[in-house]
């Protein structure tokens, strides 16, 4: 009876068969080397995140807000009652011009962005003379209003922030009232203004609010017209939210940008009641600017682990190539090894990666895996030439890969022109083989 080995040299059909049962069995390892970045890249976000809660989250700012009490009637069926509710007032006009000093903070080997900021918000509030009328509210109590500010990470604010109105200075608090569907908020009272009504006046304010935080600031549109500025030596902000700027320059030392929206922008009336508006609906109205890494060298290499089954998949042609051209015999073992050797860059790609950065990285990977499959190559394959055009072969794969994976935007159209032009070849290469005729004849 003839044995296997004797068949997998005579039968082409059963070597390829066996070839492409190989590249499945190699997928195991490389699903297995996949799981490996993905935790990575969870223990990444585990120290990214514990270095924001230290420093500073994503933070979002909001207001200021005029927050005034006082009491409405309530007619029932049998009854009425005073209920005490609050007054809330948005501005008339918003000014915000924030600056970002940005540097990267390390837990062990992982990285994140984060930045001080200086934020000047400026701006007027016009109260109607008529407000309580429009609202029917009564006894508005103005010595015990307070102006509101939202800022989502609150702690993170190193120096405690002052507000100007009119010609009164107010410091804020921590906590205090708040107001339901906004991040969490300082107060400053009313109290210092002598409990002067504001009704019917148009009162300027200013502050300066120094504020930490990590990955992006955003602000919510609460004025009337609302214009924010924001610029940063980070040269490569992200703009996310509901609004892009109008304007913006973005180049080496860094980016500026403005946002001028009109009260359209915002779902939320000039001045409402307690319970009168739901106050969710103004979250997603924010905008701002992330702090855009790029492409970070865990998703670099999550998308390099993609194409693992083209690399092995054309090392084992080339190899099956030079089998059948070469009248060699070579044993499925063999092909598993060199698989072995292609899989295992990945693996040296993602510890490299964490120590040298991306390129160096990238390169040190490639000589190290390449070097294994030329050098058994040269060995097996029984001379120089089949080595040189094995060396060829993976810096073209390895250079062609690389492109790719660097080339964010045209990634996709790179590969497909490269998977087509390899198809080529391989077709090219092999017009003239009679795949019919037995191995060695």
């Amino acid at each position: 009876m003839e044995s296997i080995t004797e068949r997998l040299r005579a039968s082409v059909s059963l070597k390829i068969t066996v070839i492409g049962i190989l590249i499945l069995v190699l997928l195991i390892p490389v699903a297995m080397i996949r799981d490996v970045v993905e935790d990575r890249v969870m223990v990444n976000r585990v120290a990214a995140a514990d270095i924001m809660r230290g420093w500073g989250d994503t933070q979002v700012v909001a207001g200021p807000v005029l927050v005034v009490p006082g009491t409405v009637v309530r007619e029932g069926i049998n009854e009425r009652r005073t209920v005490a509710t609050r007054l809330n007032v948005l501005p008339d006009t918003l000014v915000i011009d924030a600056t970002m000093d940005t540097e990267l903070r390390a837990r062990g080997i992982h990285e994140v962005p984060v930045y001080r900021s200086t934020i000047r918000i400026s701006g007027t509030f016009r109260v109607p003379a008529d407000i309580a009328a429009q609202h029917r509210v009564d006894n508005l109590d103005w010595d015990a209003g307070h102006i509101v500010l939202s800022v989502s990470d609150a702690p993170a604010i190193p120096v405690a922030p002052r507000i100007r109105i009119g010609d009164r200075e107010l410091d804020f608090e921590p906590g205090g009232r708040r107001i339901d569907g906004l991040p969490p908020q300082i107060v400053a009272p009313l109290a210092d203004t002598d409990g002067q009504p504001l009704a019917g006046r148009e009162v300027p304010f200013e502050m300066v609010l120094s504020l930490n935080g990590g990955d992006s600031l955003q602000f919510l549109p609460l004025g009337g017209s609302t214009r924010v500025d924001v610029s940063s030596p980070w040269a490569s902000p992200s703009f996310s939210g509901n609004q892009l700027p109008q304007s913006h320059d973005i180049s080496d030392d860094g980016f500026s940008a403005r946002w001028e929206v009109s009260q359209f922008a915002r779902p939320l009336p000039s001045s409402w009641l307690d319970g009168e508006v739901a106050l969710s609906t103004a979250t997603p109205s924010a905008f701002g600017v992330d702090l855009y890494t790029g492409v970070g060298l865990y998703q670099q290499t999550l998308r390099a682990t993609k194409y693992a089954v083209l690399f092995i998949g054309l090392t084992f042609v080339a190899w099956f190539l030079f089998e059948t051209m070469g009248r060699l015999s070579l044993h499925p073992l063999q092909y598993l090894l060199i698989g072995f050797a292609n899989a295992l860059f990945y693996l040296l790609l993602l510890s490299f990666a964490e120590h040298l950065g991306f390129g160096p990285a990238y390169l040190l990977s490639t000589l190290a895996s390449a070097g294994l499959v030329v050098g058994y190559s040269r060995a097996v394959l029984g001379g120089v030439r089949p080595a040189g055009m094995m060396a060829a072969l993976l810096g073209a794969l390895y250079g062609f890969l690389y492109l790719v994976l660097k080339s964010e935007d045209f990634a996709m159209l790179a590969g497909a022109a490269g998977l087509w032009v390899i198809l080529g070849t391989i077709m090219y290469l092999t017009r003239h083989v009679d795949w019919y005729r037995p191995r060695g004849a």
